[in-house]
């Protein structure tokens, strides 16, 4: 929006009788900071959130380009335009996560479906995002709403939207919700023309999908493994609690300080299970109980993270490795043939999975990135008749899934899986560090790294832009010493969906990729190192990472 473009939405909120005048009072206070306070205004104010295949993801706090009761309600509104004109039913299923603000936009979400004349199925306390996938689909609705922003620090929240698969809505069911989204009016109303029906989902809907997890399970007990868990103060405390409690864990201790559902997640700033010092607490009381296994979800559980006993230390595998392993272990307690079976990464996961699975006479197929798109392919398998051929689906980001009963990423599934697995091997006088160092020598030292560069602001976007665009018009010819062989930009489409990502294929199974986030402001460059030993490989890595902080800090200055 231009300047005045931004004030007359700013004006819009001011003179609304509908807008809190706490909120009008922060707005005002804003505008009496001159030019700082315009600067953050302008950002608040300078477009609307973006409605895609994520949902909406962004900052607390007041603005049309911020999530609020009136975002939300907005959101909602057009949402339930797009499901009563397209005739796709009458029941939405509501779960929100352990976030500030999460009930009460769970709450203003079931008030504008109602009033727009559409049930709704609302699960009776915080519960994780694949629960919700799977009360779609148990409750036959014509959609689903998670309330979350998922790993994001405390001051983000977000909005997921769930088609009647389950799985998470697609490019062309974004789009066209987006239309509705955007023909609602800011404060509307919408008239219920119908009796609507509330129905607040209790044990019933949690037992029916406790146990539909637990019949993913491999059959091993768990009564020779302790562990540590930490729910890092979201959803994930009761569900992982009932999968120790079936599955018999000997010893399962919880940091006390990351129990309770908290948005602030005052002891863990950036609850992302993928970082280091997010399991610090939970790997210290480890430490000092001589704990086998180390377990971490993030507030909306559907990511793991672990970390792992061995040899007097704790280990923490990449999601890519954990991923790796529970393919591996998975073939393995296989009952039969495995040639029809199938196994999905996404293209920024690691191809050492093709060789595990090819070595068990498996198949695996790649998709964009983003779970999303695992779960399309299975509701493609469904249609087909081929479900039973899915066995598991892994992104490197620590999301995985075994069986079909949802269409999204599962963190009780996932921390059910690990804890047999963990068992298994325990009871062979292996860790799953032992397990990983004998793969990497069957097959191949495949190391995997992320690189994230934060473009914030309107600004950022642009400079982030910029610089994709530049990377096509002149592609890298050369990455840390290796030549660049082959240029793969999936925008042309092809075999996969259109999507703005670079592939950069290097000499010796090194590769590169980029792409913006699709969540957050930030570029992403995946690091792919083949090694004839670990050093090597992680050699190949860090040179990459220095080539690629140098390219973004002249990039910066162009």
């Amino acid at each position: 929006m231009e300047r005045e473009m931004w004030e007359k939405e700013l004006n819009r909120w001011l003179e609304s009788p509908l807008v809190e005048e706490k909120t009008k009072g922060e707005l005002r206070e804003l505008l009496g900071k001159g030019e700082e306070g315009n600067l953050i205004l302008k950002d608040m104010f300078y477009h609307e959130l973006t409605f895609g295949t994520g949902g909406l993801r962004g900052k607390l706090g007041p603005g049309t380009n911020r999530m609020n009761i009136h975002t939300v309600k907005k959101t909602t509104l057009g949402l339930s335009n797009y499901i009563i004109n397209n005739n796709l039913g009458t029941r939405v299923a509501i779960s929100y996560d352990s976030r500030n603000m999460s009930k009460e936009f769970s709450e203003i979400a079931k008030e504008a479906l109602m009033d727009s004349g559409l049930d709704v199925y609302l699960y009776d306390t915080l519960m994780p995002a694949p629960s919700l996938s799977f009360a779609v689909r148990y409750h036959k609705c014509a959609m689903g709403i998670m309330i979350t922003a998922s790993h994001n620090p405390k001051e983000y929240n977000g909005y997921k939207v769930y088609n009647n698969r389950g799985c998470q809505v697609t490019e062309e069911e974004a789009s066209k919700i987006l239309k509705e989204i955007s023909k609602t009016e800011w404060f509307s109303e919408n008239k219920n023309h119908r009796k609507c029906r509330l129905t607040m989902m209790g044990h019933e809907t949690k037992n029916a999908y406790y146990d539909r997890v637990s019949e993913e399970s491999t059959g091993v007990m768990c009564d020779n493994l302790s562990l540590v868990y930490t729910p890092l103060n979201g959803t994930g405390l009761e569900p992982v609690k009932e999968m120790a409690r079936r599955k018999k864990v000997r010893d399962f201790v919880i940091v006390n300080e990351q129990d309770a559902p908290d948005g602030n997640f005052p002891t863990c700033p950036y609850p992302n299970p993928e970082k280091k010092e997010t399991l610090k607490h939970a790997i210290e009381l480890a430490v000092k109980q001589n704990i086998d296994l180390v377990l971490a979800t993030d507030p909306d559980c559907d990511r793991v993270g672990i970390s792992v006993a061995h040899n007097g230390s704790y280990i923490l595998p990449t999601g890519n490795e954990t991923g790796l392993l529970l393919s591996d272990y998975l073939l393995s307690k296989v009952e039969g043939k495995t040639d029809n079976l199938l196994l999905v990464r996404t293209i920024v996961t690691s191809p050492l999975l093709d060789l595990i699975a090819k070595n068990y006479g498996a198949r695996v197929e790649k998709t964009l990135t983003g779970f999303k798109y695992i779960g399309e392919l299975i509701g493609k398998l469904e249609d087909e008749g081929r479900e039973k051929e899915y066995l598991f689906g892994f992104e490197e980001s620590y999301g995985y899934l075994k069986g079909t009963y949802v269409r999204d990423k599962d963190g009780v599934n996932a921390a059910m899986l690990i804890m047999e697995m963990a068992a298994y091997y325990k009871e062979k006088g292996l860790t799953l560090i032992d397990r990983l160092e004998y793969l990497y020598k069957t097959y191949g030292y495949y190391k995997n790294g992320l690189l994230d560069y934060e473009f914030p602001g309107i600004k950022g976007m642009e400079e982030m832009r910029a610089l994709m665009r530049a990377l096509r018009e002149k592609p890298l010819d050369a990455i840390s010493g290796l030549k660049v062989i082959e240029v793969y930009d999936y925008i042309k489409g092809g075999k996969l969906p259109p999507s703005d990502v670079l592939e950069f294929l290097l000499p010796f199974e090194n590769k590169v990729i980029i792409r913006p986030s699709g969540t957050e402001p930030k570029l992403k460059i995946y690091l792919f190192g083949k090694g004839e030993s670990e050093e090597e490989a992680e050699d190949i890595l860090k040179r990459m990472e220095a080539f690629f902080n140098e390219y973004i800090k002249g990039s910066e200055k162009r």
